[in-house]
């Protein structure tokens, strides 16, 4: 133990009284949560604006104790630390920080409470009471599940975005995320929530195939534990405007012409029915996937022999889905075999 830590103990057992300096402030959560198994980051500044510290790099953690100082971690005195704590803890001291790591959290820590000591070695009556700032670890035996968010119009064939999130307070060995989906334009992100609790971001697009789709993410925790959500997608089925071929076109008196119809839509189940209004016509329909697409069409194939009587006239393809009805027309040009 540190050679002044006998000294402190027996100015609080004489009743010595540390004059508790406003002109010194230490910043540090009063609670913070630790997976068994992993590691935790207990983030910790101070300032001041008298009494400095001679030397502001030396900082010594304590467990809090009625009667007596058992040391948690010490640079100086690695030995003198407790059994619970040694070779697992080390201190950032850069820019008055006082943080404190300890890389393997056991259940030996679960609800004790611990207080850092900045210059352990200069103690006088301007002596900041750092024993008054503690912080209390709360261990967890598991994580808690990730946390899935989808943002986009849900319709099969549109692109949303997914994001998977996880807290965590093991600063130095972030968590890994993964997703079951294919991973497109991702990047992956970590940004402080405070109070030592950090969290990080998968983010990634996701084109739905189908109507019915599952989104799972596993986040696995320094030190091997895992956790894992997943939300399905119930999207709705979605079709494209109806269109023939040719759209435009001089179609000859008596003489036979190919006419085609196309529906596109995003759902194999949502084939609709394709109508003509010249129905005494011979008529052929097909469906199929669109190549490389998540994204199917029906053709229907129009034999159309037109009369003089037809010009002016339209015609009109008509598809019937399951959740309703479309049609699109195109005008009848033709041309007589008498001109």
């Amino acid at each position: 133990m540190s050679q002044f830590s006998p000294l402190l103990l027996r100015f609080l057992i004489l009743g010595y009284v540390f004059w508790t300096s406003e002109a010194w402030h230490v910043y540090l959560p009063s609670n913070i949560r630790a997976l068994e198994g992993s590691c935790v980051y207990i983030p910790c500044h101070f300032d001041y604006y008298r009494y400095p510290p001679k030397r502001p790099s030396r900082v010594v953690w304590y467990q809090w104790a009625d009667h007596s100082y058992p040391l948690v971690c010490d640079d100086w005195y690695p030995n003198d630390v407790i059994d619970q704590y040694r070779g697992r803890t080390s201190v950032h001291t850069n820019d008055n920080r006082c943080s404190l790591y300890i890389s393997e959290v056991t259940w030996f820590h679960h609800s004790q409470k611990l207080y850092p000591w900045v210059d352990p070695e200069n103690v006088g009556r301007s002596t900041y009471r750092f024993f008054d700032t503690t912080v209390r670890i709360e261990v967890v035996d598991r994580p808690e599940d990730p946390e899935i968010t989808i943002t986009g119009e849900r319709k099969v064939g549109k692109t949303v975005t997914v994001k998977c999130s996880a807290d965590h307070t093991c600063y130095r060995n972030s968590p890994t995320l993964s997703l079951n989906i294919p991973l497109k334009d991702k990047h992956e992100t970590e940004n402080s929530l405070g109070g030592g609790v950090y969290r990080v971001i998968l983010t990634t697009t996701f084109t739905i195939r189908k109507q019915h789709e599952t989104i799972e993410c596993t986040v696995q925790h320094y030190g091997g534990k895992r956790a894992r959500t997943s939300t399905a997608i119930n999207a709705q089925c979605s079709s494209l405007a109806l269109s023939i071929s040719p759209p435009s076109t001089e179609f000859l008196e008596g003489d036979a012409a190919t006419v085609t119809c196309t529906a596109l839509y995003s759902c194999p189940h949502y084939a609709p029915t394709l109508t003509w209004n010249y129905a005494s016509m011979p008529a052929s329909t097909s469906t199929s996937q669109v190549s490389g697409q998540a994204r199917w069409k029906t053709v229907s194939t129009l034999t159309f022999t037109s009369a003089a009587k037809d010009h002016g006239k339209q015609l009109t393809c008509s598809a019937q889905y399951s959740e309703g009805r479309t049609e699109t027309s195109i005008p009848l040009r033709v041309k007589s075999k008498c001109q």
